[in-house]
């Protein structure tokens, strides 16, 4: 099984009081024991670091160092996406967003995991599914994987 994450499930596991036993938390802890197959495109370290930049509430939540020792943790077992060239295609309402999608495509992810209601209301491009992490975690355990 392999799942691309969205950087809002970073920011959900660092915002989090109890990130171990959060779903997003637990679908980490999934890719480290290496119960699927994490797919981690630069893209998303890189929304992470601006995000951080330009929001500074969100700035004052996160700890950079925080930040960084996840991003260190994931990429540490995450299978690596390079670059695509854009244009994206365009696909859902919120063009940003198309990174993500193009990037789950091309890397052949059967997952993308998110807390974004645009990307969840599209619920399936091509042979891509797109979930909340508790549905994701619903999936792993059905296919004997939790």
């Amino acid at each position: 099984m392999r799942a691309l994450i969205d950087t809002n499930l970073l920011i959900a596991n660092l915002l989090s009081p109890t990130p171990a036993t959060s779903s997003t938390g637990v679908v980490f802890q999934c890719a480290l024991e290496g119960r699927f197959t994490l797919l981690f495109p630069v893209g998303v370290s890189e929304e992470l670091d601006r995000k951080l930049v330009e929001d500074a509430g969100l700035a004052t939540r996160i700890a950079r160092a925080d930040a960084d020792e996840l991003l260190a943790i994931l990429n540490s077992v995450a299978e690596p996406i390079p670059y695509l060239s854009e244009p994206y295609p365009e696909v859902g309402r919120d063009r940003i967003d198309d990174f993500l999608i193009a990037h789950a495509i091309v890397s052949n992810a059967d997952y993308l995991v998110t807390w974004d209601k645009d990307l969840l209301d599209l619920q399936e491009v091509e042979d891509l599914r797109i979930v909340t992490p508790p549905e994701f975690l619903r999936l792993l355990r059905e296919a004997g994987l939790l």
